[in-house]
């Protein structure tokens, strides 16, 4: 008994990352039972994580501070929501890969059934009626304003070095004339290679060993890059929409938010049907519901398919960024210990923060230019940046102030 515990409290301290190496014990009721209700009352990736830390590493003591941090730093590094990426890697090192499937169920379920809900409710003539063009307009400028803030977050954290300021600027240039799919993973490619180039440390190999299935699964992935990278005839682009969106997803780093341009060169078509203002109205409610701000995507499946299409879009977004942080996972140590590898990923991650500032632009272009837009953005402004309110009480406040002007004003 005693070797067994001494054997525990070394796995606990330098947890496994191989899936080879059997993680310690843990009910996989208990796993989907605990991320299912710290996801349901998590509004963005960020309080999820926070969730999950306070649980598994301070109260439970299923990892060490060092690993959980190890998960959220290797969550950053690859594309897709990093919250459900912190997920499923959790339960990848505390059941292996049943775990990482029912962390990643879990993760995605609250808000994949809430914003299913709210679609069917959308189509109803109440929602309609509610949803006047006035509103809408004060809900994007909200959007827009926290959109904004965020990016001026990210500017200051990613965006220091001149090679990292050339790579935002010349991101947002090709995103302001990019017209397909193509561009942005061209960007992305173009970014990440002259970080690789430009790094200071010698030429170190990337030496990785992958393994048959390994090799596979990159392949499906950069199959569904090219999907959606490559222009597609107008029929060809609703047959091959869930493909795509899961080739979206593989471009996606630094927050949902940067997912709104990628997004809406995918739904906003005459051959899909979305429209502009579906699109705006599901982005503005996003931070509404738990979960990643990539939440909308069940809203976008189910107005294109119904149910069918918000589970097959929910998966196709969520399962290869899944896929691809599990094996990211055993060569973790190997990449954070190659320079050139890191500097790469730091100006690629700087030339992302140019997503955010495109997003801005999207929405700022639809908005009249009137003086009660004005007030509005800047008491959105205040809220987010200065006094730090949370989204839903910020679009609280904006609707209930424009329904009082439109009943009595």
């Amino acid at each position: 008994m005693e070797n067994r515990s001494d054997d525990l409290t070394a796995t606990l301290r330098h947890p496994p990352l191989d899936a080879s190496i059997e993680p310690p014990r843990h009910s996989l009721w208990s796993l989907f039972r605990v991320v299912l209700s710290r996801s349901a009352v998590s509004w963005g990736g960020l309080a999820l994580m926070a969730q999950l830390e306070q649980h598994y590493v301070e109260r439970e003591a299923q990892l060490t501070p060092a690993a959980f941090s190890d998960l959220v730093a290797l969550a950053w590094m690859v594309p897709g929501p990093v919250g459900c990426n912190v997920a499923v890697q959790l339960g990848h090192a505390i059941r292996g890969r049943s775990g990482a499937w029912v962390a990643g169920v879990a993760s995605v379920l609250p808000f994949f059934a809430l914003m299913t809900l709210f679609a069917i409710f959308y189509r109803t003539p109440l929602v309609h009626a509610v949803a006047s063009r006035t509103l809408l307009n004060h809900f994007s400028v909200v959007l827009g304003m926290l959109i904004g803030v965020t990016w001026y977050r990210q500017t200051r954290a990613l965006v220091r070095g001149r090679l990292e300021w050339a790579a935002a600027l010349l991101a947002c240039i090709a995103l302001a004339i990019a017209t397909s799919g193509g561009a942005y993973v061209a960007i992305l490619c173009v970014a990440f290679g002259a970080g690789w180039l430009a790094s200071p440390a010698q030429s170190i190999p990337l030496a990785i060993g992958m393994t048959r299935s390994d090799v596979w699964l990159l392949a499906a992935l950069a199959a569904l890059i090219a999907v959606f990278a490559l222009p597609l005839p107008y029929p060809l682009e609703s047959v091959l929409l869930w493909p795509r969106l899961a080739g979206a997803g593989m471009t996606l780093f630094g927050g949902g938010f940067s997912a709104l341009p990628v997004l809406k060169t995918l739904f906003v078509t005459p051959a899909i049907g979305v429209t502009n203002d579906d699109f705006t109205l599901a982005f503005s409610l996003s931070p509404l519901s738990p979960g990643p701000l990539l939440n909308v995507v069940p809203f976008f499946g189910y107005l294109v398919d119904g149910w069918l299409g918000a589970l097959v879009a929910t998966l196709a977004l969520f399962v290869p960024s899944g896929c691809l942080v599990v094996l990211a996972q055993r060569h973790l140590h190997r990449m954070k210990a190659n320079p050139r590898f890191e500097h790469a990923m730091r100006v690629l991650r700087a030339g992302t923060t140019a997503f955010l500032a495109i997003a801005v632009w999207h929405i700022a272009v639809r908005v009249p230019l009137q003086p009660a837009y004005f007030a509005t953005a800047t008491f959105a402004a205040l809220c987010f940046g200065k006094f730090k309110l949370p989204a839903y009480a910020v679009y609280a406040a904006v609707g209930t102030a424009c329904g009082l002007w439109l009943a009595y004003g």
